[in-house]
């Protein structure tokens, strides 16, 4: 009996090193944080259809007062000052309010009204009358820019969107001179993290010259400043915003149309950007020491899709960040917030500010599982093609082509570890 206690012994503690090795090359990859905790001491534990819209954990009671005071700002529908075209809302517009295409902070739904079509001459330059997005509503008394319709094109059990402009007869939006990208709005979580990660440790990413030769180069979209300075890109599918604030306005210009102070003020603007700095990231469904986790985590890894979705990085301390709690934060985005060539099945052939049509912005893989429950329905990729995770995978070219190939040979069984692994984030 005592021969066998120590035998039974021997094992247990030989487990004990062997699991104590193995977590040890786990968070040399992914870091010694809990993954579940997705948003770090900013995590909700909220997983239902209003899991984004939560305010993060950790704000202080008045910075919680700021935020819900903010939300109702997010939530306003704004209407043109005494009913006159250009004044307030217009007179050209896409949305009436920012909850109009970020429904419950969820990635917007291409036929329900939460998308845009942003559109470029075949030589990159702006479409004349019309610049570089088409605002297809109006104020009365004004006319859209274009009327937008959206259709569909199935090949091999793929599909892409066809947009259709209609305008002005004297207008040429014919597809051989004008081309269109549709765009949904993608969710809102955690950005307040996104925007506090220190420029140094997105760059530490970066390797435009592909110099280790592994086919992947992500680049830092460097944006030109008055007076030469450049500042980092890091917000929308193409990263064309360096901050919330400046992505905030640019969408209250370009989508609604709000162009004064009369509009909106700075209080305003500054509370918008605050509601979006703010909100919460929900925690995973299921702990990393279970075996979906341990298995998907590993298969991802194996396909080298963490080079470009890099699942952890961590925010600096900043003097001036506007909550507390979003400092010195270790957190779980998935995203190195570079720009990467996607190859030709995604180039729409319109450019945004040095980014090419054939490159985006990694996309955050956090709160992937829960589009479905929180939106009602599924689109990812910037156009809302893909209508499952296995189809936006399926969509991966240029740099990510290979992973893509990897994924496409795994065994059935493996493919569902992977998808159920992405499913529970």
């Amino acid at each position: 009996m005592a021969r066998s206690s120590r035998t039974l012994r021997r094992v247990l503690l030989a487990a004990l090193a062997l699991a104590v090795v193995l977590g040890f090359g786990l968070r040399q990859v992914w870091g010694a944080a809990d993954p579940q905790q997705a948003a770090g001491a900013m995590t909700v534990a909220n997983r239902t259809s209003a899991s984004f819209e939560q305010p993060a954990a950790g704000l202080t009671p008045a910075e919680r007062a700021r935020h819900q005071a903010a939300d109702v700002l997010f939530d306003r529908t704004h209407v043109p000052l005494d009913g006159a075209p250009g004044a307030g809302l217009g007179p050209r517009f896409n949305a009436a309010s920012c909850v109009a295409c970020h429904v419950r902070n969820g990635r917007g739904r291409p036929l329900m009204g939460e998308s845009l079509v942003r559109v470029a001459l075949r030589d990159g330059q702006p479409v004349p009358e019309l610049g570089r997005q088409v605002r297809d509503r109006a104020v009365l008394g004004a006319r859209p820019d274009a009327a937008v319709t959206v259709g569909w094109q199935e090949r091999d059990g793929l599909r892409r969107p066809l947009v259709q402009l209609q305008a002005d007869p004297s207008l040429d939006l014919s597809e051989r001179s004008v081309a269109r990208s549709l765009r949904v709005a993608p969710p809102l979580i955690g950005l307040g993290l996104l925007e506090a990660v220190p420029e140094a440790a997105i760059l530490e990413h970066a390797d435009p010259g592909d110099r280790d030769g592994d086919g992947i180069s992500g680049r830092p979209h460097w944006l030109d400043e008055p007076g030469g300075t450049q500042r980092l890109g890091r917000f929308g599918w193409k990263a064309i915003s360096p901050s919330l604030q400046e992505q905030t306005a640019a969408a209250l210009l370009n989508d609604m149309g709000l162009t004064s102070p009369g509009d909106i003020g700075r209080r305003e603007l500054d509370l918008i950007t605050f509601y979006s700095q703010t909100l919460g990231a929900p925690r995973t469904a299921l702990p990393a020491t279970g075996p979906v986790v341990r298995r998907g985590r590993e298969l991802f890894d194996s396909l080298q899709c963490a080079r470009c979705h890099v699942p952890q990085l961590a925010t600096g301390r900043l003097a001036a960040a506007v909550a507390g709690v979003i400092n010195g934060q270790t957190f779980w985005p998935y995203t190195d917030l570079l720009l990467h060539d996607m190859g030709a099945g995604l180039d729409d052939g319109v450019a945004e500010k040095g980014a090419p049509g054939r490159e985006w912005r990694t996309a955050p893989l956090w709160g992937l599982g829960l589009a479905q429950r929180v939106n009602g329905s599924v689109g990812f990729l910037h156009d809302g093609r893909a209508r499952s995770i296995e189809e936006a995978i399926l969509w991966h070219g240029g740099e990510a082509a290979a992973a893509r190939e990897r994924f496409t040979a795994l065994a059935p069984e493996q493919r569902r570890w992977l998808l159920n692994w992405l499913q529970q984030l």
